[in-house]
């Protein structure tokens, strides 16, 4: 199972290493997570509920995937995307990849929309993710209920399931 054995120093400015090496915490910690995929809450201003799931092995671009972890990605974000909709009542989640700034980790950011969220103008997709990026985070014991919530949903339902992802070659 690849994993994240430390920090190397070429990475040492990564968030998503030093997260992964746990020198930078994570209210709520590790969410879910497959042999080559972890998921947690967003550190930043992306909103309640929102969840980063990230490489465990520093990869700078989707082609550097290798072929186990390409195979994973649809069913890992398929199942975070559900879990995250059904344990916080999203009535849609936004999935994104920007990886436009050094050090560059491929990662996703899941966004969830909340239906009749006034404080938020109706606003959806981009907007709604720019907006967002306006405000502050969520206070950390609320993202770290969020995590819990979105993780009891995600054992529940696809953790037995989880190692099951049909791989031909790594």
């Amino acid at each position: 199972m690849p994993q994240q054995e430390g920090l190397s120093p070429e990475h040492s400015d990564c968030l998503a290493c030093r997260i992964l090496a746990g020198l930078e915490p994570v209210p709520g910690g590790v969410i879910a997570a497959n042999p080559w995929w972890i998921a947690d809450h967003c550190v930043g201003p992306y909103g309640l509920g929102s969840v980063v799931v990230k490489t465990r092995t520093h990869r700078e671009n989707l082609w550097d995937l290798s072929m186990a972890e390409a195979a994973s990605l649809g069913p890992f974000l398929q199942q975070m995307s559900e879990s995250i909709a059904q344990a916080m009542q999203a009535e849609r989640v936004y999935i994104s990849l920007w990886v436009d700034q050094p050090p560059y980790h491929v990662h996703f950011v899941l966004q969830p929309r909340y239906p009749g969220n006034g404080q938020e103008l109706g606003l959806k997709g981009l907007e709604l993710q720019v907006f967002r990026t306006l405000g502050q985070p969520p206070a950390a014991a609320a993202m770290a209920a969020a995590a819990d919530r979105i993780r009891r949903y995600w054992q529940t339902k696809f953790a037995p399931h989880a190692a099951q992802v049909p791989v031909e070659c790594e």
